[in-house]
């Protein structure tokens, strides 16, 4: 079989609407210009659409025409490259689905292990960041939960007191391991503010003070979030006001 013809054998297998990448088809780290070749004869013929620089879907024809992909499809487009993930969602739309705000954002923030861009599709706007650590498949929810810490000010719509109780009975809900990553991630890869709320919350679960944390922050740093003293007693411990 051709690879022309293994291209074609590809995109009929692919549902309407779902978005794919060239590193999705057979053939293509063998011989990546003879498969850029059958997919332009595709997409000339009407059989693909061209979604963006290197992404295409089949088209599937509707009462007013060719429908472009869902918003969803759209979304996994930028959280994966061809299998491997590669981002995830973090900003607005993160902490609605959190549960911490009831805005809903006009842009969905994906933090990604590529670069930053930000692309309009008509139905939906997406917003790659550079994310602060590498993603993968197993720390995904501890990323999410860092970002919250890192932005727990600027969450519109929110009181962080109650933030941060709903953080801590997420984080509670960890296993052993999860909670131990999620203090590694905070120690390697976020800033100051993160480390100490995640030391108060983790501290607030255990009673425990996380010396790792601990010792990588200032003892004269005062990080200032006007949080209740009386509902965070373990607060001053992590010089949090």
């Amino acid at each position: 079989m051709s690879i022309a013809q293994t291209v074609e054998k590809f995109v009929e297998q692919v549902p309407d609407g779902q978005i794919f990448g060239y590193q999705s088809m057979p053939n293509y780290a063998r011989s990546p210009s003879a498969v850029i070749k059958a997919v332009n004869r595709l997409v000339n013929k009407n059989q693909l659409e061209r979604l963006s620089k290197g992404k295409f879907y089949v088209p599937k024809k509707g009462l007013l025409g060719v429908m472009k992909p869902s918003d969803s499809a759209l979304i996994r487009s930028t959280l994966y490259k061809g299998k491997n993930l590669r981002g995830y969602i973090t900003g607005m739309a993160l902490y609605n689905q959190l549960g911490l705000t009831t805005q809903m954002p006009s842009t969905i923030v994906i933090a990604s292990n590529g670069g930053t861009q930000t692309k309009d599709f008509g139905t939906i706007r997406i917003k790659t960041v550079i994310a602060r650590a590498p993603v993968e498949e197993k720390n995904v929810k501890i990323l999410q939960y860092l970002d919250v810490l890192k932005d727990i000010k600027k969450i519109g719509d929110s009181d962080i007191n109650l933030s941060l109780k709903i953080m801590r009975q997420k984080i509670s809900k960890l296993s052993a391991s999860e909670q131990k990553l999620l203090i590694t991630t905070a120690k390697d890869f976020y800033s100051p503010q993160v480390k100490a709320l995640t030391g108060l919350l983790m501290m607030s679960l255990t009673g425990d003070v996380v010396k790792a944390l601990q010792e990588t922050l200032n003892p004269t740093t005062i990080f200032k979030l006007s949080l209740d003293e009386t509902q965070w007693p373990q607060a001053q411990t992590w010089n949090i006001r």
